[in-house]
């Protein structure tokens, strides 16, 4: 079995993102930022994203689009440094959260 997890992520004023995610290796909440490379905003976009897992820093690339053209639901994938995708996800808006969940690919 992969991973399975969910997740929060909330822009920031500068269009970058922060959130926090769990999943089915850990009984822990951990905190996710990402900084906005390029896109249209609005969660839309590229970032550089980082995480850390048992003290360890994970640095990744994130891509988020909308879901079947439907500005209400939105697609994510996550690459390493190399670009190759390692988990992909859906999400939804919520307020001003974009909540969701993901699994490893």
């Amino acid at each position: 079995m992969g991973i399975i997890g969910q997740f929060y992520l909330t822009e920031t004023d500068n269009g970058n993102i922060i959130g926090e995610f769990s999943n089915n290796l850990s009984d822990e909440i951990y905190s996710i930022s990402g900084d906005f490379l390029e896109g249209e905003g609005g969660f839309i976009g590229t970032y550089r994203v980082t995480w850390r897992e048992k003290n360890e820093g994970i640095f990744t690339y994130l891509e988020i689009s909308y879901l079947y053209d439907n500005s209400k639901l939105f697609k994510l994938i996550w690459k390493d440094r190399k670009k190759k995708e390692i988990f992909e996800g859906e999400g939804m808006l919520c307020n001003d959260l974009l909540i969701g969940n993901y699994r490893s690919i």
